[in-house]
């Protein structure tokens, strides 16, 4: 059964053609009260009310208006006091003092002490009221695919082999497909921003057409007024590249949305729950793996993965046909009596036989190649740090052979592969010319592998076997075209075997140190 409201009853029993004093002895209503709702009915029916701003609900119960009294404690001077608080407000995030805002609870307070008698409800429901006319409006943007790509950085800290760091993160959003690429770096300073973006590029196979950034020192050298003139790097890289630059407002973080929600996003799903690595490369692969999880999932709006989305955007873009963009800076440099340079405070060695010549440094985010007359004569990982030492211990080789018993004191030897300390470590202690002749065939021929193999050989024979000529003529044996290898039998074995014993009985002891205990 349908329970209807007093009103409706008295509308249906007057639409059943029952008299106005029957129905209201019928519902106990005041014959005033029924003749009210039924003349009201009977206006309405004759008013067309589709196109005001009203409804239809003559037949709904009887609502009646809240007196709203006059506000006697929030007079026309605190509102004025209150509006010049919001003014200056506004003043202050337009001249970065956000930080020194006063808060409602502040206006309250200055209002108390002033000895004006208001409560806190009443200040915050009137800021909140003047706050609420002045709220801006957005514009919901729609991306065209291969348009535009979002570039922002952001701030990331790992333990890299035990050791806390911070690194910063260069992320890239495509505002179409929402495909995001990102790198670790260990500055955020211009080189390192030019060699992201070629790295990008080289990634997607393709140039977006616009790309967007906030107000950074990097892309954004100086204001004048409400100019702002682009630095000299990034200009040279959009021309090379051919695309546009489109700079957000100031203090307009929304402007490239894409990307500031891209960097929270990567930074929680990459390093949230694995932040510890034994070196920054293993936290750059972790990294990329994490980005190819992101990029197949599937598009919130297009239900298609990012990646997918991406490939789309490269089909109706220009594609990257052209070589990279050089970011490297070019210096000059003197090398000094150790052979080395001195770049941004950090020494990098040179081959020996240049002392107090001039050189040139091609100095990038990543490496840093050093040119002698043109030639390229040494590569060396980039350093971030202060005071550091990069030595390459083949660059002092001439110079050993003269002091054969500086090679393990040495910076050089210090900063060796492993496999090569150990190699001296175990077999060439009281050799070191020995261990010399040795580095010199690595150098030249570029086969440290095969002379770790050889080692690993000799040293299986017996121990103390290993020498520099024994490991040069394993290194140099090849197996001629034609000639078949057979496989190792039991007679090849037991021969070998035959052979230690030889040795062991005649108690063949190389020349070197004499080894006790």
């Amino acid at each position: 059964m349908i329970m209807l409201s007093e009103k409706q009853t008295i509308i249906q029993l007057y639409l059943e053609g029952m008299s106005e004093r029957k129905i209201a002895k019928e519902t106990k209503k005041a014959r005033n009260t029924v003749s009210k709702y039924i003349k009201e009915f009977e206006k309405s029916r004759k008013n067309d009310v589709r196109n005001l701003p009203i409804t239809e609900d003559i037949v709904k119960p009887p609502a009646y208006k809240k007196r709203t009294g006059k506000k006697r404690v929030l007079t026309e001077e605190i509102k004025n006091i209150l509006r010049g608080y919001i003014k200056d407000n506004e003043w202050k995030r337009n001249h970065y003092m956000n930080k020194q805002q006063m808060k409602i609870i502040d206006m309250h307070e200055s209002l108390i002490d002033a000895g004006y008698p208001i409560s806190y409800t009443t200040v915050r429901n009137f800021v909140n009221e003047e706050a609420a006319k002045t709220k801006e409006v957005f514009i919901r943007r729609y991306c065209e695919p291969g348009y535009e790509v979002e570039f922002d950085w952001g701030e990331v800290k790992l333990e890299i082999d035990g050791k806390i760091r911070s690194f910063s993160l260069a992320v890239f959003t495509l505002a179409h497909s929402n495909y995001r690429f990102a790198r670790l770096y260990q500055s955020e300073s211009q080189v390192c921003v030019l060699d992201v973006h070629t790295k990008f590029i080289d990634h997607v196979g393709f140039i977006p057409s616009v790309f967007t950034y906030d107000n950074m020192r990097t892309v954004v050298k100086s204001f004048i007024g409400t100019e702002r003139a682009i630095t000299d790097s990034m200009i040279h890289l959009s021309n090379y590249y051919q695309f546009k630059i489109r700079l957000c407002e100031p203090r307009k973080g929304n402007q490239k949305g894409h990307v500031e929600r891209s960097v929270e996003f990567i930074r929680r799903k990459a390093f949230s729950s694995k932040y510890s690595f034994t070196s920054l490369r293993e936290a750059e692969d972790h990294l990329s793996r994490s980005l190819q999880r992101i990029n197949g999932r599937h598009h919130h709006e297009h239900k298609e993965k990012h990646v997918i989305l991406m490939e789309k955007e490269k089909s109706v873009s220009k594609l990257a046909v052209i070589t990279p963009f050089d970011v490297a800076d070019l210096v000059e440099c003197r090398v000094d009596k150790y052979s080395t340079v001195v770049i941004k405070q950090n020494h990098y060695s040179v081959p020996e036989g240049h002392v107090g010549k001039y050189l040139k440094a091609k100095v990038g985010a990543e490496e840093i190649k050093l040119f002698v007359e043109g030639e390229l004569v040494a590569e060396h990982p980039r350093n971030w740090g202060l005071h550091q030492w990069e030595m390459n211990i083949y660059h002092y080789l001439k110079t050993f052979q003269k002091k054969k018993g500086a090679i393990t004191q040495s910076q050089s030897f210090k900063q060796a592969p492993t496999q090569i300390k150990n190699i001296y470590n175990h077999h060439y202690i009281g050799k070191e010319k020995e261990f010399i002749e040795l580095l010199l065939y690595i150098k030249e021929n570029n086969n440290l592998d095969r002379v770790l193999k050889a080692v690993e050989e000799l040293n299986s024979i017996r121990t103390g076997y290993v020498n520099t000529e024994r490991i040069l003529f394993i290194c140099e044996q090849s197996t001629p075209e034609g000639v078949q290898v057979y496989n190792p039998d039991e007679t090849m074995y037991q021969s070998e075997n035959n052979m230690r014993a030889y040795a062991n009985m005649f108690k063949q002891i190389d020349e070197g140190v004499t080894k006790y205990g």
